[in-house]
């Protein structure tokens, strides 16, 4: 091989090695961003669907790691429990109601996974089951 070519070889793996870098950042621009969602509640109590703050459809959501993800609560009190691992370091598998959030962070070691959670009111008998994704 030329040493032309080897050097022609050697700059375009750079490039492409910068430019994948260039994609995996720019996959999660806003680091430790906080994800405020709410959830919209039937008359009987019951969680039918899951906003962001703005209003639009937050039945699934793209984080980043490091990034908060916070549910403003009213009413009954709520649970999230996921299905087998969850994003975030809570003490148990689920969430805890505080206040009138649940909050969490989400953990090194969880991007590229997708994880569907379930919201449980309490003393009723009614699941909702949104996503969250975790960017590479």
């Amino acid at each position: 091989m030329s040493i032309t070519r080897l050097t022609t070889t050697f700059a375009l793996s750079l490039l492409a090695a910068q430019l994948a870098s260039g994609v995996a950042a720019a996959a999660c621009p806003d680091p430790g961003k906080t994800h405020e969602l709410e959830f919209k509640v039937k008359s009987d109590g019951c969680v039918e669907k899951v906003n962001k703050k703005d209003g639009t459809d937050g039945t699934t959501i793209t984080v980043c790691e490091s990034d908060k993800v916070q549910w403003k609560v009213t009413g009954k009190d709520k649970k999230i429990e996921f299905d087998g691992a969850s994003p975030f370091d809570w003490p148990e598998p689920d969430s805890g109601f505080k206040g009138n959030k649940i909050e969490g962070t989400v953990q090194p070691g969880t991007a590229g996974k997708d994880f569907k959670y379930s919201v449980k009111v309490k003393d009723l008998a009614c699941v909702l089951d949104p996503k969250i994704i975790v960017e590479p």
